[in-house]
């Protein structure tokens, strides 16, 4: 079985397109709209999160995460991927990250994940690791 890792997103020229590629392959989006590759790129170089990997399986990658400095974990994932590594990201992140302090009325204490409601994978896995829905936001366990 191939090992997932993650690479944290500096971001590179090859990490740029790579993260092109996997936008135009994306089936699930929130707030996704199309961009050009010059967009595209402004937008990754303007370090818009608090961090941001690409998930690798193997030789390839198969999609990306990021944690936002709102405590939301963006999961961008092929949905065939989604059961064998969402838990291992959200360990990573719980891991490696604490959830910035919360700020009534803008910010959670908690880690969250916004699922599009189309993302019935994600929200499967995340439920399975006891993530509690809360309207269509899940909050992740302390």
């Amino acid at each position: 079985m191939n090992q997932v890792s993650f690479e944290r997103v500096v971001p590179s020229e090859s990490q740029i397109e790579s993260l092109f590629e996997l936008l135009a392959q994306r089936l699930h989006k929130i707030s996704y709209k199309k961009v050009s590759y010059v967009e595209h790129k402004l937008f990754v170089e303007s370090h818009p999160y608090r961090d941001w990997f690409l998930i690798r399986l193997g030789e390839n990658y198969v999609g990306s995460f990021y944690v936002s400095k709102d405590n939301v974990i963006g999961i961008n994932l092929e949905d065939e991927y989604i059961s064998l590594v969402v838990s291992q990201i959200i360990n990573f992140v719980k891991e490696s990250f604490k959830p910035l302090p919360a700020i009534p009325s803008v910010r959670s204490d908690k880690f969250a994940v916004n699922v599009p409601p189309s993302n019935l994978c994600l929200a499967n896995a995340l439920e399975a690791i006891d993530a509690k829905v809360a309207q269509i936001t899940y909050l992740l366990p302390s």
